[in-house]
């Protein structure tokens, strides 16, 4: 496996450099909450009006990587790690499929959950900060 920090690790060190709080308990700081959640607001709308521009899919690809920073930007604050939901949660997606081993999908294309569906338990990575 080789060396590349995940996003969250970057987070984590750009926020430690930066001065930023980390680890903090989730719930106790309104305004703290009110501002990462901010950030997350403003990068989905700069990604949305890239995404309604469709003309550049450099800048497209920038602001799809800033959503994805500002996200583990809201994670890091509160002290969850994003990295282990992410896979938990892949785990649990990839237990969608039908019986067959292929995947049951809607009208809209959307995966429904199949008979084998695992729901994915999270709650140790949140009660750190309790």
């Amino acid at each position: 496996m080789n060396n590349i920090p995940t996003p969250l690790v970057m987070v984590r060190e750009f926020a430690t450099r930066m001065d930023q709080p980390l680890d903090q308990k989730w719930g106790d700081d309104e305004d703290l909450e009110e501002a990462r959640f901010a950030f997350i607001r403003e990068e989905f709308q700069e990604i949305f009006d890239e995404s309604c521009l469709a003309n550049d899919a450099e800048a497209m690809l920038k602001e799809l990587a800033d959503g994805i920073i500002v996200i583990n930007g809201y994670a890091a604050t509160f002290g969850w790690n994003l990295d282990e939901a992410t896979r938990r949660v892949h785990e649990s997606n990839m237990s969608k499929l039908g019986d067959d081993g292929k995947p049951l999908k809607n009208g809209q294309g959307k995966v429904l959950k199949g008979p084998n569906y695992k729901k994915c338990n999270l709650k140790d990575l949140v009660e750190i900060n309790k």
